[in-house]
């Protein structure tokens, strides 16, 4: 009996400090640079339109040249660097297809590994949960969000280790400290936060708190900074017809955490970016350099085909900082920007 107890007690401990490993600390520090890389995903099919886009330096008062990659992923969606492993991850919608890219010291990119999930169907923001490195990535036709477990090993065919299905459609997600922000499309004016979001189980789920945004029309693009407490989304608006590509916006919500109600309340934007001047018409996506001293706002123009750069304390109808016209529709960005 003494024996089967100790055997049972020694499992137990070998279990708990196993699975305690294959959890990295979320707190550690992330890797020290000066670098400031935006990271672009264009969602043009085109075989001759190159599908990734670096700027290097991003934080200037003019856009360099993009280094362009040709990355084989047609109709590009969502795009992410994990700085502890110098990976860069991007989704094609079209092909069902998440691929790595190794970043070299010089910003260019070398193809690192590739998965392709057949049941994928509409993929489009993606999301990393680097402590247990796991991937989420939205799927708005059929209000899903698919989680993939140990994502930095995935290669081939594969499956997800969970489908989660959503009350509406999906698009920009947001991932911090294993609490999820997503945008609910369809003109809800939606943001759901799912906490303990490693936890959740495959089926049906509910959010734990959500918002609606008074004033917007169709939200789309979304960044949270913990530190700061604030969300930032973008309003594409109409997305056809007349004034479609110059009636889009920014929504800055600040002290975002405490507006955030089981019941969903319905609150204001502290500050709204809106107005011919801006050049927004369908911003699709946005990026946040908060550091000090910098506070940039980055945003992809569907619609312009450019990417526009404002002041966060920038509110009404003005001109963008900085604007880079492309050749090319992009989709998604990702700030690098440490």
């Amino acid at each position: 009996m003494k024996t089967r107890f100790l055997f049972t007690l020694i499992w137990h401990l070998f279990l708990f400090f196993f699975l305690s490993s294959c959890v990295k600390d979320e707190n550690e520090s992330v890797p020290k640079s000066t670098v400031s890389r935006l990271y672009v995903s264009n969602a043009d099919t085109d075989a001759a339109v190159m599908n990734t886009l670096i700027f290097d330096p991003a934080d200037q008062t003019s856009f360099p040249e993009p280094y362009k990659f040709n990355s084989q992923l047609p109709d590009g969606n969502g795009i992410l660097f994990n700085p502890f492993s110098g990976v860069v991850y991007q989704v094609s919608r079209v092909n069902r297809n998440i691929r790595s890219f190794k970043v070299n010291t010089d910003g260019t990119l070398v193809n690192k590994s590739s998965f392709i999930h057949e049941g994928l169907v509409s993929a489009r923001e993606i999301a990393l949960d680097r402590s247990r490195d796991m991937m989420y990535i939205s799927s708005n036709t059929d209000s899903a969000i698919y989680v993939y477990p140990s994502v930095s090993t995935l290669n081939g065919t594969v499956l997800a280790g969970k489908k989660l299905k959503l009350n509406g459609q999906p698009w920009g997600i947001h991932l911090d400290n294993d609490r999820l922000f997503v945008v609910i499309d369809q003109n809800r004016a939606e943001i759901q936060l799912y906490e303990n979001a490693s936890a959740l189980v495959v089926g049906p789920i509910q959010p734990t708190k959500r918002i609606r945004l008074n004033g917007a029309i169709r939200l789309r693009g979304i960044t949270y900074s913990a530190s700061r407490d604030v969300l930032i989304l973008t309003d594409i608006a109409e997305a056809t017809g007349s004034g479609f590509d110059t009636d889009g916006s920014i929504h800055i919500i600040t002290e975002a955490s405490s507006k955030f109600t089981e019941a969903g309340s319905s609150i204001s934007p502290s500050r709204t970016i809106k107005g011919v001047l801006t050049g927004l018409g369908n911003p699709v996506d946005v990026a946040w350099d908060d550091r000090e001293g910098k506070d940039l706002i980055y945003i992809a123009e569907k619609a312009g085909r450019k990417i526009l750069v404002f002041r966060y304390s920038a509110a009404g109808n003005l001109a963008p900082l900085v604007t880079a016209k492309l050749n090319s529709s992009p989709e998604a960005i990702y700030l690098d920007a440490r």
